[in-house]
């Protein structure tokens, strides 16, 4: 990048060209770039194994984020425990998704695409919500807006 300037920027890069053969429907070649470590150590295809391999391990993170607690606590167990279990969450939302609601096929199972991770976690509010009774009520003084409010938003 930026040849013969000051800011030029060399790196290695993998190239990967595969295959699609008919996979997800698609057909042709599938080209895909990435900036390697080292290349000379490794061929493109272990370049792009290790990358998806990190990238699992990113999005496993990125889904425990989602489901794991909010707290100011400083105490490393209680931290520790809510990271446990917003892993757990996310495994048992993998059980579910792959052993329960996804359509055996040939060729691998068909995962649904209507259940995100964010729709378990609404199922479980749900639960929640019911078994501990909660309430998303208010009680409201019975008066309301005054009128001269109500009058500032006109003008």
């Amino acid at each position: 990048m930026y040849e013969g300037s000051e800011r030029e920027l060399r790196f290695p890069l993998a190239v990967c060209v595969s295959y699609q053969q008919g996979n997800r429907g698609k057909h042709g070649l599938l080209v895909r770039a990435y900036v390697a470590c080292d290349p000379p150590d490794r061929t493109p295809k272990e370049v792009e194994a290790l990358y998806q391999k990190r990238s699992a391990i990113e999005t496993a993170f990125r889904t425990m984020r989602e489901a794991r607690a909010r707290t100011s606590t400083t105490d490393p167990t209680v931290r520790l425990l809510f990271v446990l279990v917003s892993f757990l969450l996310r495994n048992l939302w993998l059980i579910v998704r792959w052993g329960v609601l996804a359509t055996p096929r040939r060729g691998g199972r068909a995962l649904p695409v209507w259940f995100r991770f964010e729709v378990f976690r609404e199922w479980i509010d749900h639960v929640l919500d019911d078994t501990l009774c909660r309430k998303w009520e208010a009680p409201t003084n019975g008066v309301g807006i005054p009128a001269t409010y109500s009058q500032l938003d006109a003008g």
